[in-house]
């Protein structure tokens, strides 16, 4: 028997559990003990339908922003750095992001996050082992805080659940995505509602990798290889020219972003090549100056895989990620534009996908993520 084996009875175990108790609180209702299996009718949807480029040529980047595709960064205000051909040069020869990017990748096989087919209660149970990995995915969301925050009383992994909660947009990982990956994969695992499921996890991992590069591009002023973990959870540790995971789902919908925040990437990279890139960094000026150009991209990305299943929304799967994905944005769009805000709020916080006005909804986050 393989360790694969022991992991998929370990998690038939725990949904055995969990089933009887449900049994056993639902005796009055006979619907109740019979969930949506692999022999229920569920169709398959495709969230991308009628994808397409949403690249805006009025954009241009800012002045303080890091260039190494005009002129090998000639033409900025940036000095000479090892980002200036245009590739990342890793701080250290092993990167072990690129891994738990390949799972990513490997769960949305499974889950078919495409909408080619209705993933089986199996797939959730494989896609949950790949989840579950040593310091793979799961070791990962467990403990991911999202620096846009306030910092918590302390590192949010030596918090208790309840202190996790109290610091809910800080401890991230831990308190807003976590959960949603253990119900979609208990859910799905139990043959309930598997297109929606998988829509939700992969909206989930999505939010992490969006926290996480972000995270990573600003906890490596202390730790340099962090900045290669940064550039993986984005990359996968693959060119500009053939995306994976998140890049994947950018390139797809702007090629101009995914460049951009490619761009972003090496600022990062270069501030930690002339900012004493084997110690703690010291010039907070030229990490602000990356780390904002990083993250503006990365906002605009975010924007448009919410901006473009808005036009899907009879598919659950495309609303599962509005749900999930939108509110991301928040943030930062009540510091660009209140206004703006209310009105995509107004929209995005619908109790159900027929009482969204799209176009409305896409106006505001045109209106407010309109450049990387």
């Amino acid at each position: 028997m393989t360790v694969r084996d022991f992991a998929h009875i370990g998690w038939l175990l725990a949904v055995v559990s969990t089933t009887w108790w449900t049994v056993g609180c639902a005796e009055d209702d006979p619907e109740a003990l019979t969930p949506n299996t692999d022999g229920g009718v569920e169709d398959p949807c495709d969230p991308n339908a009628g994808l397409t480029t949403q690249d805006n040529l009025t954009c241009a980047p800012s002045a303080d922003d890091y260039q190494p595709r005009d002129q090998a960064s000639a033409n900025d205000s940036w000095p000479a750095c090892v980002s200036d051909q245009g590739t990342y040069q890793p701080l250290e020869a092993s990167i072990s992001t690129i891994a738990r990017i390949g799972a990513f990748e490997e769960i949305a096989t499974l889950l078919a996050f495409d909408g080619s087919r209705v993933p089986s209660a199996q797939d959730f149970l494989d896609a949950r082992v790949v989840y579950t990995q040593a310091e793979g995915l799961e070791s990962r969301v467990v403990r991911r805080e999202d620096e846009h925050y306030p910092a918590a009383p302390s590192s949010c992994r030596d918090l208790s659940e309840a202190e996790q909660m109290q610091h809910a947009d800080r401890c991230v990982g831990p308190a807003k995505i976590r959960p949603i990956l253990n119900d979609a994969f208990q859910q799905g695992s139990l043959g309930e509602d598997r297109v929606r499921n998988a829509a939700r996890i992969e909206a989930a991992l999505l939010w992490f990798l969006y926290v996480s590069v972000h995270k990573e591009a600003l906890t490596c002023a202390e730790v340099p290889k962090d900045c290669d973990s940064s550039y993986a959870y984005y990359t996968g540790g693959e060119s500009r020219v053939t995306p994976v995971g998140m890049a994947r789902y950018v390139d797809a919908r702007s090629p101009q972003t995914h460049d951009r925040i490619w761009d972003g990437i090496l600022a990062v990279r270069c501030w930690r090549d002339l900012d004493n890139p084997t110690g703690v960094a010291e010039d907070t000026a030229m990490q602000t100056r990356a780390l904002n150009q990083l993250d503006r991209a990365l906002l605009r990305g975010v924007a448009l895989i919410v901006r473009q299943r808005l036009e899907n929304l009879s598919c659950s799967a495309a609303w599962e990620t509005v749900r999930i994905l939108g509110p991301v944005l928040y943030r930062e769009a009540e510091a660009r534009d209140a206004t703006q805000t209310a009105k995509l709020r107004g929209q995005l916080d619908s109790a159900s996908p027929e009482d969204v006005d799209v176009t409305a909804a896409q106006q505001a986050i045109d209106a407010l993520f309109p450049c990387p």
